[in-house]
């Protein structure tokens, strides 16, 4: 009798063993087939072409690539943060990805020279830069941030906007309150062309404008129109001072921790996601100032030969600064071509 007590104890010892064993592979299957979600969060409004690519292809592409082990939720407006939170987001990790800018200028100044005025003749220029030595030397800065670029992206040629005055020379700058990102080189360039500037995120801006707590900003046409911001402003100068750049990024932990396979996914989906980005940019252009004019807005083309000439200061005295910024600056004006 003992001895069968022994062996019906052995085997429920052995089939308990089994059910938990079982239950443990189980477990891996259901963790490893586990949905990974990614936000990716930016500052755009939802109409912005960065948005309608991310929407359009990234997001679904990484899902179908995947075999849906990927969901990317795109989170516009802000609507994780202002510019600030989002980059920080990303660097720590508590936000997966995001659509960067020159927020990092402060502490990697050659992602600021990107922004200095007058670089850029047309989008053409601007993408032999971004996709060749240039953008690979910046990328490197993002990546000792803790931040991976898979894509460069553009928000496209900055314009002044301002609910005083139409701007045709430096002349009728003088006196108008113009808000400028938190950024060395904007609020230089500002200055040089004579406006009072207000330096503030962007997600302030649209409040600041409509209280009259500044009278204009800079951005381009596209952020311009789907921010609405002709309901606060009457005038836009086409002044195209500079071009506005942004990248898809991801914390650069995730991507080491992601497997080739999975890596190569996500570079494939911001690769196509930029090139309707940047297609969707230049074909809005002629677009916008139509749409623009007929919300009421008044257009002008301001002398851009005296506008370079009156920030010329800004380009010295930052290659003045960087034993490396007049090669730089000479690499970015050679490949205008």
């Amino acid at each position: 009798m003992r001895n069968r007590r022994l062996k019906v104890l052995c085997i429920g010892l052995v089939l308990a063993g089994l059910v938990f064993s079982t239950g443990l592979a189980a477990a891996g299957r259901a963790e490893a087939d586990a949905v990974k979600e990614i936000k990716i969060a930016n500052f755009y409004a939802p109409s912005h072409p960065v948005n309608i690519a991310l929407r359009d292809v990234f997001a679904p592409m990484v899902a179908e690539e995947s075999g849906g082990r990927f969901n990317v939720e795109v989170y516009d407006s802000s609507s994780l943060g202002a510019e600030r939170e989002l980059t920080e987001g990303v660097q720590l990790g508590t936000i997966e990805m995001g659509v960067a800018g020159g927020l990092l200028s402060a502490t990697y100044p050659r992602i600021g020279a990107l922004e200095l005025p007058f670089l850029f003749s047309d989008f053409d220029h601007v993408w032999r830069v971004f996709d060749g030595e240039i953008g690979d030397q910046v990328a490197e800065d993002f990546a000792d941030a803790g931040i991976k670029v898979l894509a460069w992206l553009g928000n496209g040629f900055r314009v002044f906007s301002n609910s005083v005055r139409p701007i045709e020379s430096v002349a009728d700058t003088r006196g108008i309150k113009m808000r400028m990102p938190e950024n060395q080189v904007y609020i230089n360039t500002a200055r040089a062309l004579g406006f009072e500037v207000v330096a503030m995120g962007f997600g302030e801006l649209y409040n600041a404008l409509s209280t009259r707590v500044i009278d204009g900003q800079d951005n381009p046409l596209a952020t311009f129109h789907a921010s609405r911001f002709f309901e606060a402003q009457g005038h836009v100068a086409m002044s195209n001072h500079m071009f506005s750049h942004g990248s898809i990024v991801m914390n650069m932990d995730l991507w080491n921790s992601l497997s080739a396979e999975d890596q190569a996914i996500f570079q494939r989906a911001a690769d196509e996601a930029a090139v309707l980005q940047r297609r969707l940019l230049e074909e809005a252009t002629d677009e916008l100032i139509e749409l623009v004019k007929a919300e009421g807005v008044q257009i002008s083309y301001p002398d851009v030969a005296e506008f370079r000439a009156a920030t010329e200061s800004v380009r010295n005295n930052f290659a003045a600064n960087y034993d490396w910024a007049p090669q730089f600056i000479d690499t970015i004006l050679s490949l205008d071509n």
